[in-house]
C-alpha cells in the first residue's frame, strides 16, 4: 500500500492545480530571467579576458571540447530530467521517493557511460593531446552537472523557482570567477577545461542541501529497475536528445571539416566565439519553458482549454523575448564580438549577426517541443528530429568547407528556421483545438518588424543601433498593445 502524500507533496499538487500556477510561473520565470542576466554579466566579464589570453586557435580548441560535451550531456540526459519532472509532478508518497532513487542511479550510470564515450570520440577523432586531456576533465564535470540536475528536480516540480534562479546564477558566476583567476595567474590551456568543475561541485552541494528532506540522496543501484525505467522513457529520451544534438553538431563538424592548420584553428575559434556566445543565450528559452513544464503536463492531462491558453501566452512571450534578443544580436553583433574577442577574431561580428537571426526560432522550438512532449507526441518528435540531425550533417558537409565560419552560421540559422516551422505545423495540424489566436502575436511580429527596420537603417554604430532598436521595439509594443497581460500583471506593484 502506498504511503499517503506528505504535506509537501500535497502542496505540490495544489500549486500545479491552482489558478495561481501561471502567476507563480511568471514571477519565478522573471527571477530566472534576472538570474540569467546576471550569469551573462559574469560571462561578459570573463570571456574577453579568456579569449585574449588564449588566442583564437586555443579558444577554438576550448569551444570544440565544450561543444562535444554539450552533445554528450544531451545524449546522457536521455530524457531523464524531463521525465523526472513529469513523474514527480504526478506521483506522491513512496512511489515518488522510489522513482527518484531509481532516476538518480540511472542518471549516474548514463553520465559515466557518456563521459567514457566522449573521451573515446576525442581519441578516435585524432584531437590534439591537450583536447583529449581537456575532454577527460570536462567529462568529470559532465557527471557532476547531470547529478545536480536530477537532484534539483523537486525545486522545479514544486515551482520553488527562486532557489532555481539562485542556482542558475551560482554556476556561471563560480565558473567566471575561476576563469578570471586562471587568466590572472597566466595558466596554460589545459586548466581552463577544468574550470566548470568547481561550479558544478558547489551547485551540487547547495542543491542537495535544499532537497535533502524531500527526496533520498542515495541512488538506487539496481540495473533491473533502470531497465524498467528506460523502457518507459526510451521514446521520450530519443525525442528530447535528437531535438537538441543537431545544434551542437555544427560546432563539432566545424572542427573536423576545417584544415588542421593555424588558419583552420583560427576559423574554428572565430565560429566558436560567436557560437558559444549564442549558445549561452539559447539556454534561456529552455530554462523558461522547463519552469512551465509542470503546468503543461498537468494541463495536457486534465484540461485542454487550459493547455491552449498556456501555449497561447507562452507563444506571445517567446515571440517578444526571442525577437528582442535576436534584434540585439543582429544589430549589435559587431560591437559584442569586438568586446568579447577583439581583433584576434576577424569576422566574428558578422558570424554573430547571422546566428542571431535564428534565435527567435530557438524560443519557439523549445516551447513547441515541450508542448509535443506534454501531449506524448514522441514518435513525430523522433521522426522530425532525426531528419533535422541528418539535414545538419548534410548541410555542414556541403557548406562549411567552402565558407568557413560564415557557412557554419548559415547552416545553424537554416536548421533553426526549418525545425521551428516543422514543429508548428505538426502540433497545430494534429491538434487543431490548440491553435492559438493570432491577434496579439501578429501585433508583436509587427512591432519587431518596425524595430528591425529602424535599427538596421540608421547609419550609426552597432551599439547605438541595438539601443535604438530596443527603444523602438518598446514604443511599438506599447502603441500596439502587444505585451501579454500576464507579463503586465507580474510587473505591476502589488497593493
Amino acid at each position: 500500500m502506498a504511503a499517503p502524500p506528505t504535506d509537501n507533496e500535497a502542496a505540490t499538487q495544489d500549486v500545479l492545480d491552482s489558478a495561481g500556477a501561471g502567476a507563480r510561473f511568471v514571477r519565478g520565470g522573471a527571477l530566472r530571467v534576472i538570474a540569467f542576466g546576471g550569469a551573462i554579466a559574469f560571462s561578459i566579464g570573463a570571456i574577453p579576458l579568456v579569449t585574449r589570453h588564449l588566442g583564437a586557435p586555443n579558444y577554438g580548441r576550448l569551444a570544440t571540447v565544450a561543444g562535444l560535451m554539450l552533445i554528450a550531456q544531451v545524449i546522457t540526459e536521455g530524457g531523464v530530467g524531463t521525465v523526472g519532472i513529469r513523474e514527480y509532478s504526478n506521483l506522491a508518497g513512496e512511489p515518488r521517493r522510489s522513482f527518484m532513487r531509481s532516476l538518480l542511479g540511472l542518471r549516474l550510470a548514463l553520465s559515466l557511460a557518456g563521459a567514457l564515450a566522449a573521451f573515446g570520440f576525442a581519441l578516435i577523432a585524432g584531437y590534439p593531446r591537450v583536447e583529449v586531456e581537456g575532454t577527460a576533465l570536462a567529462a568529470a564535470g559532465l557527471v557532476l552537472t547531470n547529478v545536480q540536475a536530477t537532484v534539483g528536480i523537486p525545486l522545479i516540480a514544486e515551482m520553488r523557482l527562486g532557489w532555481v534562479a539562485a542556482l542558475d546564477l551560482l554556476g556561471p558566476a563560480t565558473t567566471a570567477i575561476t576563469l578570471i583567476l586562471l587568466v590572472v595567474v597566466g595558466a596554460p590551456l589545459l586548466p581552463f577545461f577544468a574550470a566548470p568543475l568547481v561550479a558544478y561541485g558547489v551547485s551540487l552541494v547547495l542543491t542537495a542541501a535544499l532537497v535533502r528532506h524531500t527526496i533520498s540522496l542515495r541512488p538506487s543501484l539496481a540495473p533491473e529497475r533502470w531497465l524498467a525505467l528506460l523502457r518507459t522513457t526510451i521514446l521520450f529520451a530519443a525525442a528530447t536528445a535528437l531535438g537538441t544534438v543537431y545544434f551542437r553538431v555544427v560546432l563539432v563538424a566545424m572542427s573536423l571539416l576545417t584544415p588542421n592548420t593555424e588558419a583552420g584553428h583560427t576559423t574554428v575559434g572565430v565560429f566558436g566565439l560567436a557560437f558559444r556566445s549564442l549558445d549561452v543565450l539559447t539556454n534561456l528559452p529552455w530554462l523558461l519553458i522547463t519552469s512551465a513544464w509542470p503546468i503543461l503536463v498537468r494541463a495536457a492531462r486534465d484540461d485542454t482549454e487550459r493547455l491552449r491558453y498556456a501555449l497561447n501566452r507562452l507563444i506571445e512571450g517567446c515571440l517578444l523575448l526571442g525577437g528582442w534578443i535576436s534584434l540585439l544580436l543582429v544589430s549589435g553583433g559587431p560591437f559584442a564580438a569586438q568586446v568579447l574577442g577583439g581583433p584576434k577574431y576577424p569576422g566574428a561580428g558578422e558570424v554573430m549577426r547571422i546566428l542571431g537571426a535564428g534565435i527567435g526560432g530557438t524560443f519557439l522550438i523549445a516551447l513547441l517541443a515541450f508542448a509535443m512532449l506534454s501531449l506524448q507526441m514522441f514518435r513525430p518528435l523522433i521522426t522530425i528530429n532525426a531528419a533535422i540531425l541528418a539535414f545538419a550533417i548534410l548541410l555542414s558537409v556541403l557548406v562549411i568547407p567552402g565558407n568557413g565560419a560564415r557557412g557554419g552560421a548559415f547552416v545553424t540559422v537554416s536548421l533553426e528556421g526549418t525545425l521551428a516551422f516543422t514543429y508548428a505545423v505538426t502540433v497545430f495540424v494534429t491538434h487543431p483545438e490548440l491553435r492559438p489566436s493570432l491577434g496579439r502575436s501578429a501585433r508583436i511580429v509587427l512591432a519587431l518588424a518596425v524595430a528591425f527596420a529602424v535599427a538596421l537603417a540608421v547609419p550609426v554604430s552597432s551599439l547605438l543601433s541595438a539601443v535604438i532598436g530596443t527603444a523602438v521595439l518598446a514604443l511599438a509594443v506599447v502603441a500596439l498593445r502587444a505585451a501579454p497581460p500576464e507579463l503586465l500583471d507580474a510587473v505591476r506593484p502589488r497593493r
